[in-house]
């Protein structure tokens, strides 16, 4: 796998790889973010946060949050398969930011990107709520691949007033452990359904929380019925399991 870009700042070690057509960014060693120019999946965690959004009706969510964006890899999938009205992005990294943009492209995307500490960010947030809220805020310099942000009762309210009355939230943790020891794993107030999603390939345990009442039955017919998405299925690309926690 060949290096095609490299940077170094505040002790991270940043590195694209290149295998075939597809992009990988590391930090210190650990992959964040990948890319394909003509595939949606990418056979690990970063579809587990795009898959989701087949749970709510087609054309519902028109407004997008992605908070840690990475190198992009959520971008093409929420484009293609959701063509919301409005995409934004909040990423702290602007070497993240840089790889997006230059060594993935996700500006062809129609991509709001916005520069800033998330948590500030959704602090002083006062516009109009979005439909499909994803947070994905893991630190750079953590090999442990653990979250950067407690999920706590605060940041969970705060998430949660985030989205809309028809909306979806995912949140993303290092593993179903991480997930089990914090406020999230208490059933919130607010929601119709809550599922986990995983996959074999990493140890990553995706939450998911929908304002209108969804099953894992809903998303599945949904990934058969697009082509795409089905022949990766088929193929064994996209591996994911889900289940309905309430």
């Amino acid at each position: 796998m060949a290096v095609v870009w490299s940077a170094g700042r505040n002790g991270v070690v940043y590195e694209v790889r290149q295998q075939g057509l597809t992009r990988r960014l590391y930090a210190n060693g650990v992959q964040h973010s990948e890319f394909h120019p003509h595939r949606l999946v990418t056979g690990s965690v970063w579809d587990l946060l795009w898959l989701p959004a087949l749970l709510s009706e087609p054309g519902t969510l028109q407004r997008v949050l992605v908070l840690g964006l990475g190198g992009g890899s959520l971008i093409p999938p929420l484009r293609q398969l959701l063509n919301p009205a409005e995409i934004m992005a909040v990423e702290l990294d602007p070497l993240h930011l840089e790889v997006a943009e230059e060594q993935f492209g996700i500006g062809e995307f129609g991509v709001e990107t916005v520069c800033a500490d998330a948590v500030e960010w959704v602090s002083e947030y006062d516009g109009p709520p979005f439909d499909l809220v994803i947070e994905d805020l893991f630190a750079p310099a953590n090999t442990n691949v653990t979250r950067a942000v407690q999920a706590n009762k605060r940041w969970l309210r705060q998430l949660q007033g985030l989205v809309s009355r028809r909306g979806t939230l995912v949140m993303n943790f290092g593993e179903w452990a991480e997930y089990r020891r914090s406020d999230a794993a208490t059933k919130p107030a607010g929601w119709a359904s809550g599922f986990r999603l995983a996959t074999p390939d990493c140890h990553n345990a995706v939450i998911a929380w929908t304002r209108q009442t969804s099953s894992s039955k809903v998303l599945r017919h949904r990934v058969q019925d697009n082509d795409e998405l089905a022949r990766e299925l088929d193929m064994g690309r996209l591996d994911y399991s889900i289940r309905k926690l309430f």
